[in-house]
């Protein structure tokens, strides 16, 4: 990965953080377009209580409003445009890029339960025609880490009767395959 790149995820990182510091679950991203940051996003799930608003939706709606100032088409603009985010996006996400046509995604960690690039829905299950440059797994373990650090915490926002009794902390090698479900206290 280049320097610039790391710039960016690192960027989709402190939006991650942000989320944390904010109890939402820490997926942060930004949209780049030319070699800047256009659009950030974190998860406002539970500030908002609308379950649409994850990071990819929020920095959507920044987009459209930079398009909108910019005198530019969303369609056209995200041609061009590459996502940086620390976790595979969902399927309700991806789906939504794909028929946006962006044209590259950085994750940094595949979401073994929900993702929607390549973990659990792809391109053929969306009936797309429009092919997404994806680089997968770039920051795995960094993403990794800090959903486990949230869920360590205990998300406020769960009911008491979907909370899971913690288990004991176990070390993560870079060649196991992590089911980020299983640390997820919904």
């Amino acid at each position: 990965m280049q320097e610039s790149e790391r710039i960016f995820l690192d960027a989709a990182f402190t939006m991650a953080q942000e989320a944390i510091d904010n109890n939402e679950v820490p997926v942060g991203c930004v949209f780049v377009y030319k070699n800047e940051i256009i659009a950030r996003g974190r998860n406002d799930v539970n500030r908002s209580k609308n379950p649409t608003n994850h990071a990819e939706m929020c920095a959507l709606k920044q987009l459209e409003q930079w398009c909108l100032q910019a005198n530019q088409h969303v369609n056209e603009i995200l041609k061009e445009t590459t996502l940086y985010v620390t976790i595979e996006p969902c399927i309700m996400c991806a789906c939504a890029l794909y028929y946006l046509k962006l044209r590259r995604i950085v994750y940094g960690a595949a979401n073994e339960r929900f993702g929607g690039l390549e973990s659990v829905a792809n391109r053929e299950m969306y009936a797309s025609r429009h092919f997404i440059h994806i680089d997968a797994n770039v920051e795995r373990e960094r993403a990794v880490k800090m959903l486990k650090d949230f869920y360590d915490q205990q998300n406020p926002f769960c009911p008491p009767e979907k909370r899971k009794a913690k288990k004991p902390k176990s070390d993560v090698s870079s060649n196991e395959q992590i089911d980020l479900f299983s640390i997820f206290d919904v």
